[in-house]
């Protein structure tokens, strides 16, 4: 099941689109199943369930933390993850950059956006994002490669839709306005089951499947 779900799921994405699958709540058996199909890079949302399916995956996933990560946290992370996509804060830019330079590692991130200014969500304000940009070059332990967002809650695909192109115009103006070499646009993250192809549409290279893939 899990296999045919990925396959459908890679059949109808363009190959600048990296999928990364949403292994939250499924067990270290149904995680190892979506890497026999193929697919290498994995989500998580909490740090703790995260650790268990680490001590026993290791490296071999690429790890993508995509959940609110907690301050006090942050140091169980750090050296394990391939990307961070859910910054939402100075403050936790601050603590990964503290947490990194103890281990010596450079740490990617993706800003998380809340252009939907929904306020069961994490993530920068628009009219944040230039003062967060100014101070991220003095942190000399992350990079910052891109953003993230999700889209609202709503039926409305227009709604959804009018979200992911706000947060593409933002991403293409850092990626053209940047002049620092620790902010690189490779990656926005955008789009889950039931709004991906619109994400796509609208310029997402980074989706976030979950239910697509374990639902039979």
């Amino acid at each position: 099941m899990i296999a045919d779900n990925i396959k459908k799921i890679q059949e109808e994405l363009p190959d600048h689109v990296t999928l990364v699958a949403v292994t939250k709540y499924h067990s270290i058996e149904e995680t190892q199943a979506v890497m026999d199909a193929g697919v290498f890079d994995l989500g998580e949302s909490k740090v703790q369930d995260f650790l268990k399916k680490y001590e026993v995956l290791g490296n071999e996933p690429r790890w993508h933390f995509i959940g609110h990560l907690q301050k006090n946290k942050v140091k169980y992370l750090i050296g394990k993850t391939f990307l961070i996509h859910s910054v939402d804060s100075l403050k936790l830019l601050d603590v990964i950059d503290k947490e990194s330079k103890k281990k010596e590692v450079v740490t990617s991130v993706l800003l998380q956006l809340n252009l939907a200014r929904e306020e069961s969500k994490s993530g920068f304000l628009e009219e944040e994002i230039k003062d967060v940009l100014t101070v991220i070059p003095k942190y000399q332990n992350i990079k910052v490669q891109g953003l993230m967002g999700m889209g609202p809650l709503s039926q409305n695909n227009d709604k959804i839709r009018n979200i992911f192109v706000e947060l593409k115009k933002i991403y293409d103006r850092i990626k053209e306005e940047s002049l620092s070499t620790i902010i690189q646009m490779d990656y926005l993250s955008m789009g889950m089951t039931d709004d991906y192809r619109i994400a796509i549409d609208e310029g997402s290279n980074m989706i976030r499947i979950g239910r697509k893939i374990f639902s039979s």
